[in-house]
């Protein structure tokens, strides 16, 4: 069986160029759609490129034709007559039959542009999905703060740089004074107003290398190292006091504040031991705070 071809009806540019000068010798009809060229005004198949493209064929193109006798998908742009730039994917072979000509296929490559656009659109979507993803898997709803799961891992991490620079180190564990009386007597919507706003007043007030979180229902905490000229005692009784002379939803709100201070204890005995003083302070009647160096 033998049919004719017409090689205008195919979707793609073929071009047969001579090797030393690139003259063309035939073109199909799409590649003169593409390029916007007349047959008659384009003598040389390099006349249709930018002048960037120009340089790659003659820098990478022509070596590698002239070393391996083909050079396939080079991305390469088209100028028309409009000034317009088209893409184009192009693949090229040196055919022998006597007279050595360069046989090109030059595909247009604007949809495939744009597809790979979409794809790194996706990619960079996806990306900023996953990071926001993690801000939220680390992160408090209501105060904004690090959650109890983020506050063990960075704090955790704080102490053995500590440890590796042989520094001191403070654990703040601070618990909102009769706050089941807030939520019974104002309602929840007042009560996690109060966690709110003391979660915005902590953060403003933390010095930069603090690890402050909200880990559970009213309960913060602090870690700190003890670099800073404040000593840990003295940014305690600090924090008392602007929350005491705090109103939030014209409520005088207080802390009991336990404070625990080492230099070679573990996440797990620091916890314990600020925990062991809050309770304490809340003995000894709230709004105050019981400290100790628990080494």
């Amino acid at each position: 069986m033998t049919a004719e071809f017409a090689l205008d009806d195919f979707p793609t540019g073929l071009v047969v160029t001579t090797l030393e000068d690139r003259e063309i010798l035939f073109a199909n009809q799409y590649f003169y759609q593409v390029s916007q060229q007349e047959p008659q005004s384009c003598a040389r198949i390099g006349l249709v490129f930018t002048a960037a493209s120009k340089i790659v064929i003659e820098s990478f193109v022509m070596p590698m034709l002239l070393h391996q006798g083909y050079c396939a998908e080079i991305q390469l742009t088209l100028e028309t007559k409009a000034a317009e730039r088209v893409p184009v994917l192009v693949n090229a072979r040196i055919v022998d039959d006597g007279n050595r000509l360069i046989y090109w296929v030059i595909s247009t490559a604007q949809q495939r542009d744009t597809l790979y656009q979409e794809l790194v659109n996706l990619r960079n979507d996806l990306e900023l999905r996953a990071e926001k993803l993690e801000v939220l898997s680390q992160t408090d709803e209501l105060t904004g703060l690090l959650n109890r799961r983020a506050f063990v891992s960075r704090a955790t991490t704080l102490i053995k740089q500590a440890l590796r620079h042989k520094l001191p180190y403070s654990f703040f564990m601070i618990d909102i004074d009769h706050f089941k009386h807030i939520n019974d007597q104002h309602g929840h919507d007042v009560g996690d107003e109060v966690l709110h706003k003391l979660g915005q007043l902590l953060a403003n007030n933390s010095r930069e290398n603090d690890v402050l979180a909200r880990i559970g229902g009213e309960e913060f905490a602090i870690i700190t190292l003890n670099q800073s000229s404040e000593s840990p005692i003295q940014f305690a009784e600090k924090l008392l006091s602007m929350i005491r002379a705090e109103k939030i939803q014209g409520i005088d709100i207080s802390v009991s504040l336990g404070l625990a201070i080492s230099a070679k204890a573990s996440f797990e005995q620091l916890y314990k031991g600020a925990d062991i003083l809050l309770y304490e302070a809340k003995h000894q009647g709230r709004d105050r705070l019981v400290w100790r160096d628990i080494d």
